[in-house]
């Protein structure tokens, strides 16, 4: 469906500071075998072109089991897998580099198109591969000798470095040389997590079929990729948190079936695919000054509602220290404010809001969770709220219905009595 111009304007507002954001960042992106083969590669090899032109630093990796499986049945010659890995003889070392080789040139004949259309064609940017990947032997596994099936052992990455930042993309085969003159066949889920590593990469990448894959969140944090079982892509999970236990800060997942996928997983809010990381992304946090703009733009929908109190930006600046914040990608999603009632064993959670976007998964739930864990480390025994419409949603939480008159004389002081707000109570144990 093509974009109307309001969605386009709308499309590069939302953008514009994952653009800035994302110039001069190193990205190793992993294409699979599998998504080589797809009819539109041609379109991911296209958006790769654009990153790169937006001031991305590409290395890109490729896979090739399907195209080596399928120069092996061409030629009669059965390939044998110990353990989920290629046991790689003579004759399936030398018709694996036939359809590596093939698969690379493939992708460069992709890449120096994209790049050689106007604009882009003034950038001088350029492809790059070679022989940047050491490799060793697997050896013998349960009596078993794996030939020319390699590990990699290091990677020229000050090569790499420097190829980067002189604007090339560097293009990486599952292919590794030992001193000695010896090729191996190695992983290329090994190849991207390893450059990613030793590149300091802010983003992993894989492209790769979700068909392999069970139904994933749009967001994974370490213990939750860990949790996951799935036999036939264990190598890629594997590299993953190998690389986010690491020097890599976020690894996404995304499908080669979304035209444009790449793009928007990179340069919009929700993306289109899977983002794993090591941090507390998208937990609550203590809020600070810089958030006041932020907390507005959220509540004020929701104050002129007639569901929130309203509260003024000098207001707000006063009570920022009691303010907790779920934040998206530098922009305010969801707060709740925690005021402890001084003398008493009183507090009470106001202002808890979720952006409408966001409120299909558990974030009130955290932000909710997050304060009373705050108001048990202030010794608060009792945590209150004053509401007018959420009523049995806080009901489901497990707060009861209050008597107001019972509150502390100072927040009956305060009550604006036009709002007609229910009074609910939750001990804290």
């Amino acid at each position: 469906m093509p974009l109307n111009h309001h969605s386009l304007v709308g499309f590069f507002r939302e953008a514009a500071p994952y653009i800035h954001m994302h110039r001069g960042k190193t990205f190793v992106i992993a294409v699979s075998g599998d998504a080589l083969m797809h009819e539109s590669i041609g379109n991911l090899f296209s958006d790769i072109a654009i990153l790169s032109t937006l001031g991305a630093r590409i290395v890109l990796v490729h896979g090739a089991r399907p195209q080596i499986e399928a120069h092996l049945t061409a030629n009669n010659h059965k390939g044998r897998i110990h353990k989920g890995l290629r046991i790689t003889d003579d004759k399936t070392l030398a018709y694996s580099k036939a359809a590596i080789g093939a698969a690379r040139l493939e992708i460069e004949n992709h890449l120096n198109r994209a790049l050689n259309r106007p604009p882009i064609v003034n950038n001088s940017l350029g492809i790059v591969s070679g022989n940047f990947i050491t490799a060793k032997p697997i050896g013998v596994i349960d009596g078993v000798d794996h030939l020319h099936t390699g590990k990699v052992r290091k990677i020229n990455h000050q090569q790499l470095g420097q190829l980067l930042s002189n604007g090339n993309i560097v293009l990486l085969s599952p292919m590794g040389y030992s001193p000695t003159g010896q090729i191996y066949n190695v992983l290329f889920e090994e190849v991207a997590g390893f450059a990613a590593n030793k590149l300091k990469a802010d983003k992993l990448i894989f492209v790769h079929e979700r068909t392999y894959l069970p139904d994933l969140p749009k967001q994974l944090n370490l213990s939750q990729l860990d949790d996951i079982k799935n036999s036939s892509t264990e190598r890629l999970l594997k590299e993953i948190s190998h690389a986010i236990h690491h020097n890599v800060e976020r690894a996404h997942l995304i499908d080669p079936n979304i035209d444009g996928g790449l793009l928007l997983e990179l340069y919009t809010r929700d993306g289109a695919g899977v983002m794993i990381d090591n941090s507390h992304y998208d937990e609550p946090r203590q809020a600070n000054i810089d958030d006041v703009s932020g907390i507005l733009d959220l509540i004020r929908p929701l104050e002129a509602e007639g569901i929130l109190t309203k509260r003024s930006r000098e207001q707000l600046e006063l009570d920022i220290g009691n303010f907790s914040v779920i934040e998206r990608d530098k922009k305010v999603i969801g707060c709740a404010a925690l005021y402890v009632i001084e003398g008493t064993e009183f507090g009470e959670l106001a202002c808890l809001a979720i952006h409408p976007n966001y409120r299909n998964s558990n974030r009130g739930q955290r932000i909710f969770d997050h304060i009373k864990s705050k108001a048990r480390n202030l010794n608060i025994k009792n945590l209150f709220i004053l509401s007018t419409q959420s009523v049995d949603w806080f009901t489901e939480l497990g707060f009861k219905p209050f008597e107001f008159k019972k509150l502390p004389q100072s927040r009956r002081d305060t009550q604006i009595k036009s709002r007609k707000s229910k009074s609910m109570i939750l001990p804290l144990p």
